[in-house]
């Protein structure tokens, strides 16, 4: 079986992603199991000689020129499979690539399966397009609950199509004894065993609760709390003034003693600090969401998790069972939960317990083998 999957920011690439990331664990664990695999890419990718995934820097624009000579290389690939990871943004504002899954069929292609990240934005043509990108795609992997919702809800005649599979997390779990790495970890911030680590990770921009985070914050210093805030990642590509401004909300807080900004941190050195961590951290203002990529690596280290409530009902996540939730925005809630979760072992014992049991959704070997299903029966 061969399959050309598609997506523009296949690292290593200029432009950092978390589908990106997402795609090559995915194509990655997918080449253990025997498929053959092509990935195209933007020409920000950085070709590496030791992958074992051929990775081709396609496009710089996804204008109608580079959609059609796509079309062109998937029809003389002899692909069985089109694989698209999509999001509005993805391939940019212009709407060709959303018209690919359509011109593959009007060309007599290969069937083309869609993982939609997310659905809509806030432009007219990925919403305009939407209907069209999912009509022409044969199978629908829907890895979150709000493209499930979405689909169902406004393309109810396409509910067959739709196949539920997470994303995992690009964190890899830590070698080596736990404990040691935790006490190397406290020793390196030179914490005291009375006082709490708490983590926050991903890339900082607008609408990730992080101003939401650091008032809850100063209520925890006010209460006299003993703990330590570890933000790690840095700014998003054209979001470093905003990241700027965050550092100094911290220092005219008084705050520098409670939260050290570690900025972009390897892959590794983010799993042992993870590892160490009491609580984790992530206060979404649109709310918990499968989609992070961030907040799967908090469950996968299975640690004690507080978010905010989703936008849409989730089965998924279970305040007090599995996750603390609080509404989004809300500080005097993220701090009183960030203090019950601090003085509360049996809490912290019990969310450790829950998200334990979800962490086997989200495992790599799982997804992996979903897709390659996904693939054999829509080849079948």
């Amino acid at each position: 079986m061969r399959i050309c999957m598609v997506c523009p920011t296949y690292p290593p690439n200029d432009v950092p992603c978390g589908v990106g990331d997402y795609t090559r664990e995915l194509a990655e664990h997918l080449a253990v199991t025997g498929v053959s695999l092509t990935v195209v890419a933007s020409t920000f990718h950085r070709p590496e000689n030791s992958s074992p995934i051929q990775v081709i820097p396609f496009a710089e624009r996804w204008d109608w020129r580079a959609t059609r000579n796509l079309a062109r290389f998937i029809h003389e690939g002899a692909f069985d499979l089109i694989h698209i990871q999509y999001t509005p943004g993805l391939f940019g504002r212009l709407p060709w690539m959303k018209l690919l899954p359509a011109v593959l069929a009007l060309r007599g292609g290969p069937r083309v399966i869609l993982t939609p990240h997310t659905l809509v934005a806030g432009y007219s043509s990925a919403t305009m397009l939407a209907p069209l990108l999912t009509s022409f795609s044969h199978r629908i992997i829907c890895p979150n609950d709000e493209v499930t919702y979405l689909v169902s809800k406004y393309l109810p005649f396409l509910r067959p199509r739709v196949r539920r599979i997470p994303i995992g997390s690009s964190i890899p779990a830590l070698v080596g004894d736990p404990e040691l790495t935790r006490a190397a970890i406290r020793a390196e911030f030179g914490l005291e065993a009375d006082t709490a680590l708490l983590s926050h990770f991903g890339f900082a921009y607008s609408g990730k609760g992080i101003e939401t985070l650091l008032a809850a914050s100063s209520r925890l210093r006010a209460a006299g709390v003993k703990y330590l805030l570890l933000i790690i990642g840095g700014p998003w590509p054209g979001a470093e003034a905003y990241y700027k401004e965050l550092q100094a909300i911290t220092r005219t807080s008084g705050l520098n003693e409670h939260i050290l900004w570690l900025g972009h941190c390897g892959r590794e050195r983010i799993a042992a600090l993870l590892l160490a961590s009491d609580i984790y951290v992530v206060p979404y203002e649109d709310g918990i969401s499968a989609r992070r990529s961030t907040l799967v690596a908090g469950i996968m280290h299975q640690l004690p998790i507080i978010s905010t409530h989703p936008v849409k009902p989730s089965p998924r996540f279970r305040d007090g069972e599995n996750v603390l939730l609080v509404p989004p925005g809300d500080h005097v809630a993220l701090s009183r939960a960030m203090t019950t979760l601090i003085t509360s072992p049996e809490l912290r014992r019990r969310l450790r317990l829950g998200v334990a049991d979800l962490a086997k959704d989200f495992s790599w070997s799982r997804i992996a083998e979903s897709t390659a299903a996904v693939y054999h029966e829509v080849c079948v």
